[in-house]
């Protein structure tokens, strides 16, 4: 359903309204279970990744994790505007999506993805099978305990989109690196 608002004096009043009710849910959610259970799943899957990352390549790794959060949150931001699927629990009231626990999960498991696949071949396969763990394995899980939900999206789609994002932004810090690799070549 599509609104028709005239004046910005409407929608800031609607965001307004938005952001009071996204607050007073989080104000009942604060510190039951499954606000833990979101806080302990970020906490360990924040922290796993810090133990695997190879910290040599740390410049290309934190890139990597930037470009696709950017993405994803892009992507996350507009499924749920668009009512695709919604987060029953938030972290933080005001700017959900940053702790959406499947959206950290992808990231950083295509982070860890990147760093350990050095070959195009080797990483478009681990890919693949990462996406398909987190859209087939995880999300349901998250699902499961309501901490992800799906309206009017599937679980397919989310595999298509970690796959296109995954390989999309290998490709830019690809090319990113080879670019500042030539310059610091060429300048010597």
């Amino acid at each position: 359903m599509f609104f028709s608002v005239t004046g910005m004096a409407v929608e800031v009043e609607m965001q307004r309204l938005l952001t009071s009710a996204h607050i007073e849910k989080w104000m009942q959610d604060v510190f039951h279970f499954q606000w833990f259970l979101l806080l302990g799943l970020s906490i360990i899957a924040l922290s796993m990744w810090w133990k695997l990352l190879n910290k040599v390549r740390l410049p290309e790794a934190l890139l990597y994790a930037v470009f696709t959060t950017i993405i994803m949150m892009g992507v996350d931001e507009c499924g749920e505007e668009l009512t695709l699927w919604v987060y029953p629990i938030y972290l933080f009231p005001v700017f959900p999506v940053i702790t959406a626990i499947n959206l950290t999960s992808a990231i950083l498991m295509l982070s860890i993805t990147h760093q350990c696949f050095t070959t195009w071949k080797s990483f478009s396969t681990a890919t693949i099978v990462v996406s398909g763990l987190l859209a087939f394995i995880l999300e349901p899980a998250f699902s499961f305990i309501n901490l992800y939900q799906l309206l009017n999206w599937n679980y397919g789609y989310n595999f298509l989109l970690y796959v296109i994002v995954g390989l999309l932004v290998r490709g830019i810090v690809a090319t990113l690196f080879s670019i500042a690799h030539n310059a610091q070549r060429d300048s010597n």
